[in-house]
């Protein structure tokens, strides 16, 4: 028998037909076959065309070309076959038709003698379309196309006005898990989660509120103090607990010049304290003359209250030259309890001289505290300190003995005692969120523009924009603003941006207009960075984060060659934005770390626009006095 007169026997009779058809009803149907064709191949094909969207299209269409089909029967062989076929005769989009199991056509659809790039109608950012049906599958993504695309309502050039070659790179479909954004938004999740379990929430606002209370003071008596905590209005943790966390805060990362010489300043200010003691020895504190106002009060000029050479009984500190000078340079040999009787007993010195002892045998009531965003130190009670948030040292009786800076960074402390080196805040920052509402935001752009854009560039591209601009971000924050804390991915979350621009920019030529695309996300931008001029939103860390991103964009980000020359040109851009993002880069390490005081005093502004006296009071870049009473 010929090929083209082959018989098949099947549940409905016997057909004669075109074997590519024939051979193929009797695998859809279940009828016994003749030849070696492989059924459970087109049943395959059968069974994944079912389960698509065609199965609704091709019952309809069977019931308009035979009109008695029953209801419920599946579809037929021969309309499946056909619809099979009408995409796998296309040799462009073979590989695409046996990847989806239905007929796939060529990436644009035609309107008369039209063809239109990514739309299914001009002037429509939509998914591709064919004849027959859509041909997107979940992830895939053209270029230009995407979340922003249909927000913004692109616009596309005819793909009749476009060369052969830039045609069949726009026919690419990029389908790329979302891993990056998926392991991203589950480790900020975490964190935030970890840091609300941890740390108390602030109180919600934009200025600092004052807090007072009661309490037993270090002069023994009851007296209502307050403070002016830090607000947040991110629903989270006051900035003092997130800069115990990690957050972007330039004395934990470097030896800061101006903090340290500060301290310096406020150790020169604590040799001309004393101690004012009780009359009754209760209680006794070190500070300043002029502070020690309390009627049943002396005070002990150049002492220091529970510490000096006639108290300490350690043999290492036996020398007398150890206790002179300044305070700083004394060793921390406290009176011991077991002690007192023999101290009390003392009247004169070796040379005769008459010791004072009653800084020594005294109730030491106050000591150093560390409190607020700068560790300033203070001389007060266990219970004050508490009261405050500090961080109380119960065996050290100077500001001078304690380091205040390793308590607020906390952490991993630093290698080498009082030399900050937490470098790593440079990344860390890029985890953490302020609070809850800061956390959703994030949330919702990563869903969305971050998860779009993975899905075109794949994850390690945007892997790499994400940390090169979050890093950018903060580390141009801590050199203009070092003393303001910052957290969150607004840095990382500009660089995408900065890439949708990019895209705009290297596929310029497939828009129709490209100059009104490149105007609507600019605009954008604006809008976002007007939102950076409250308080506590960084804008130099945006900048930043969006300078890096359009670089590294250039570099990484896949995109269309118009022509041999245009190839060339974004060779030459993409090699010069590589060397400028390593050079920027180091800039800005050497200057954070070697050239400090680089700070722009007038540009607070563009971080924060003072309405009023106290709206912009965090985003100060001046320290405040270290060593109080």
């Amino acid at each position: 028998m010929s090929r083209e007169a082959k018989t098949w026997a099947g549940p409905k009779g016997t057909v004669t037909s075109n074997p590519s058809v024939a051979e193929a009803m009797a695998a859809f149907q279940g009828g016994r076959r003749s030849t070696g064709v492989n059924s459970n191949r087109w049943q395959q094909k059968y069974q994944t065309m079912r389960a698509k969207k065609l199965k609704g299209d091709v019952v309809e269409r069977n019931n308009s070309e035979t009109g008695n089909l029953e209801r419920g029967q599946r579809p037929g062989a021969f309309t499946m076959m056909r619809d099979f076929y009408k995409g796998y005769t296309d040799p462009e989009t073979r590989a695409a038709t046996l990847k989806h199991g239905r007929p796939v056509q060529p990436t644009a659809r035609k309107f008369g003698d039209n063809e239109f790039f990514g739309s299914d109608k001009p002037g429509a950012a939509k998914k591709d379309a064919t004849m027959e049906g859509d041909i997107h599958t979940d992830g895939e993504r053209n270029i230009g196309e995407g979340f922003m695309a249909d927000i913004l309502d692109r616009e596309f050039v005819t793909m009749s006005k476009l060369p052969p070659e830039v045609r069949k790179q726009l026919r690419v479909k990029f389908d790329n898990r979302p891993y990056f954004t998926s392991w991203v938004m589950f480790v900020n999740i975490v964190i935030v989660i970890i840091t609300l379990a941890t740390q108390s929430i602030a109180p919600v606002g934009f200025v600092d509120k004052l807090v007072s209370r009661q309490l037993l003071r270090h002069n023994l008596a009851y007296e209502t103090i307050g403070y002016n905590q830090t607000t947040n209005f991110w629903i989270g943790p006051d900035y003092q607990s997130l800069i115990h966390l990690g957050a972007k805060y330039s004395p934990c990362m470097r030896k800061d010049k101006a903090y340290f010489e500060k301290i310096a300043e406020d150790t020169a200010e604590e040799d001309k304290t004393g101690c004012c003691i009780r009359e009754d020895l209760n209680a006794c504190w070190q500070t300043k003359q002029t502070q020690c106002t309390s009627s049943f009060a002396k005070f002990q000029e150049n002492k220091v209250c529970g510490l000096g050479k006639h108290g300490c009984y350690n043999e290492a500190y036996s020398n007398e030259s150890l206790w002179e000078g300044a305070y700083s340079t004394w060793p921390n040999c406290p009176v011991e309890a077991e002690h007192r009787d023999e101290i009390s007993a003392l009247d004169k010195d070796k040379n005769g001289n008459k010791i004072e002892k009653d800084h020594l045998l005294c109730e030491v009531s106050a000591r150093p505290c560390c409190i607020g965003l700068q560790g300033e130190c203070t001389i007060v009670s266990q219970e004050e300190c508490s009261f405050r948030k500090g961080f109380f040292h119960e065996n050290a009786t100077l500001c001078s003995q304690v380091s205040c800076i390793t308590d607020i960074c906390g952490l991993s402390g630093f290698l080498f005692d009082n030399i900050p080196d937490q470098f790593y805040r440079a990344l860390l920052p890029t985890f953490m969120h302020a609070g809850i509402i800061h956390l959703a935001i994030t949330l919702v752009f990563q869903a969305t523009i971050l998860r779009d854009m993975e899905k075109f560039a794949g994850w390690w591209r945007i892997g790499f924009i994400y940390f090169a601009s979050g890093i950018g971000g903060t580390m141009l924050s801590a050199i203009l603003i070092p003393y303001q804390p910052e957290v969150g991915a607004s840095g990382a979350l500009y660089g995408i941006l900065a890439s949708l621009i990019v895209e705009v920019v290297v596929n310029w030529k497939i828009y129709k207009s490209p100059f009104l695309e490149l105007a609507k996300l600019v605009l954008l931008l604006a809008l976002l960075f007007l939102v950076g001029l409250l308080p506590w939103i960084d804008n130099y860390a945006h900048i930043g984060g969006f300078l890096f991103g359009f670089l590294t964009s250039f570099v990484v980000l896949p995109h269309v060659n118009f022509s041999e020359e245009d190839r060339i040109a974004k060779l030459v851009v993409q090699i010069a934005c590589g060397v400028l993002s390593v050079v920027l880069f180091a800039l800005l390490f050497i200057v954070f770390y070697l050239a400090q005081g680089s700070t722009c005093e007038n540009c607070i502004y563009i971080n924060c626009i003072p309405f009023t006296d106290s709206f912009c009071q965090d985003s100060t870049m001046e320290l405040r006095p270290r060593i109080g009473g």
